[in-house]
């Protein structure tokens, strides 16, 4: 499929932006999709429709962000982590008239997630059912220390940080070798001057935050989303990640007590690649 096709299965010119181009994409997926017909009225074709459709906008995405994945095969509209421990569901859910429809699973294998094709609490649940069913297969009890541990290890091998983090943060600045993404995140009970950079560093799975001068310690960094923490933290661990630090504000309230503001610049430089992780070794000693 050429971009030039892709932009014409989606109804969409070059000219538009991507979130006109992603709502076309959607309107599409609705129009296609078995849910969106309560008549069970269905024209066959439509599977391939979808098919294509997805295809469209993942052609489109690729060549706005500019990012290939030689590396991994392209199989049924997503890429997969071939090493990863398990198969799971990719599930999507549509609305009608403001109402929710029961979930559809589109698809099952190793696929890594996309923030522009699923939803993260869809994501999330549907390695939380893969862990559940790990922990079933080799017959271990399900504690919730046992099932956090390996849900932790199989949404890190599901995830491209680089890749998410250029699609969930907001650009600020870019040149020909790198592009600035930043992210929202707050420290509970501290304070410091609006505007002075601080460093933060990643510390036992924490992201911790210190003074640049005298290197107190201020507390660990809350993300302003929960997919952030499978996103940024990796990050913060690659040398080739430039990470800028810098307190916005501070405030207190009686519900959430004083919290300092912090925003987080990822410096990405284009040429650089997720590298798909496998805690294969690690999810099976903790089933033994």
């Amino acid at each position: 499929m050429t971009l030039k096709e892709a932009y014409k299965i989606l109804g969409a010119s070059q000219k538009d932006d991507p979130r006109t181009v992603k709502t076309k994409y959607k309107k599409l997926l609705i129009l296609y999709h078995p849910d969106s017909d309560p008549t069970g009225k269905r024209d066959p074709e439509d599977d391939d429709k979808i098919r294509q459709v997805i295809e469209a906008y993942q052609k489109i995405r690729e060549s706005e962000s500019e990012s290939g994945y030689d590396p991994y095969e392209f199989t049924r509209d997503a890429f997969e982590n071939r090493n990863a421990f398990s198969e799971r569901n990719i599930y999507v859910q549509f609305k009608m008239y403001d109402e929710e429809l029961p979930l559809s699973r589109m698809a099952r294998g190793r696929f890594v997630w996309d923030p522009d094709m699923e939803e993260f609490r869809l994501f999330s649940k549907s390695v939380l059912e893969a862990c559940k069913e790990v922990i079933t297969d080799y017959d271990a009890t399900p504690t919730p220390d046992l099932v956090k541990d390996i849900f932790h290890l199989m949404m890190q091998e599901y995830v491209l940080p680089a890749d998410a983090a250029r699609k969930l943060g907001r650009k600020v600045e870019e040149d020909d070798k790198s592009e600035i993404f930043a992210f929202g995140g707050f420290v509970k009970d501290a304070s410091a001057t609006a505007g002075e950079p601080v460093n933060i560093y990643l510390r036992e799975d924490r992201a911790v935050v210190e003074e640049i001068v005298s290197g107190k310690v201020l507390g660990t960094v809350s993300f302003d989303a929960d997919e952030l923490y499978y996103v940024i933290l990796p990050l913060l661990e690659d040398p080739e990640v430039e990470v800028r630090a810098t307190v916005t504000k501070c405030d207190n309230s009686r519900r959430s007590g004083s919290r300092m503001h912090v925003d987080i610049k990822l410096v990405i430089p284009r040429n650089l690649r997720d590298i798909p992780v496998s805690y294969r070794e690690r999810i099976v000693h903790i089933l033994q």
